[in-house]
C-alpha cells in the first residue's frame, strides 16, 4: 500500500467513523492488537474479577467504587491509561487541571478535542480523574507495577479484580445498595 492508498484508506476512516469518534476507534484498536489475544487489559488469574453497572457515564457512586477499590487493592496502582473525550481547547473550566496534568506527560497526545496516553498513579492523576470523572472519562485502565489490571472504566463499566476480602472491603466502604450491584465476571 503506498503513501496516496494509506491517505484514502484515513479519508475513508473519517468519512465512516466521523473524526469525533476517531480517537476512540483508534483507543478500541489498540485494545485488540494482535491475533488471538483477548481484548482489553491483562488481569490477574488469582483474584475475582467483578462488574459493576453505571446507570449512566456520570453516576456519583462510580467514583467512590473507583476510589475504594484502589484503596482495597493489595497490589498498589502505578500507572493508568486514560482516553478523556476533551482535550486542550475544550471547557476552559475546572476540567482543564485535568487534562493539563494528564497532558503533562510523555506518552499522552492531546489534541483540540481528546487526550489519550499512560500516566503514572499518584495522588494529582486520580485528583485529575476525579474532576473528568463522567462524561469526559471515556476509558481508563489502572494497573500494578507488572502491569496487570486492578480496575478498568470503560463509559458505564468499571470492572475490577481483588482477592475476596477486598471485595467486601469495598462493598462496605461504598454502602450495600452499591455493593448489591456488583457481579462476578
Amino acid at each position: 500500500m503506498g503513501d496516496s492508498d494509506d491517505a484514502e484508506a484515513v479519508v475513508r476512516a473519517i468519512d465512516e467513523i466521523g473524526i469525533d469518534r476517531l480517537t476512540e476507534t483508534i483507543v478500541t484498536a489498540w485494545e485488540g492488537l494482535g491475533s488471538g489475544v483477548e481484548l482489553g487489559p491483562t488481569w490477574p488469574e488469582d483474584e475475582i474479577r467483578h462488574r459493576f453497572e453505571l446507570s449512566e457515564p456520570g453516576e456519583a457512586v462510580g467514583l467512590d467504587v473507583l476510589a475504594a477499590v484502589l484503596d482495597a487493592s493489595p497490589r498498589g496502582p502505578t500507572e493508568a491509561f486514560v482516553h478523556l473525550g476533551l482535550g486542550r481547547r475544550d471547557n476552559p473550566g475546572g476540567e482543564r487541571f485535568a487534562v493539563e496534568t494528564i497532558a503533562g506527560h510523555t506518552d499522552v497526545s492531546a489534541t483540540d478535542t481528546h487526550t489519550t496516553g499512560t500516566v503514572p498513579m499518584t495522588a494529582e492523576t486520580f485528583d485529575a480523574l476525579a474532576r473528568v470523572y463522567g462524561r469526559s472519562l471515556v476509558y481508563a485502565v489502572v494497573c500494578d507495577e507488572d502491569g496487570r489490571a486492578i480496575l478498568e472504566r470503560d463509559w458505564t463499566t468499571l470492572q475490577f479484580s481483588l482477592p475476596p476480602s477486598a471485595v467486601e472491603t469495598v462493598r462496605d466502604a461504598v454502602g450495600s445498595a452499591a455493593g448489591e450491584r456488583f457481579e462476578q465476571v
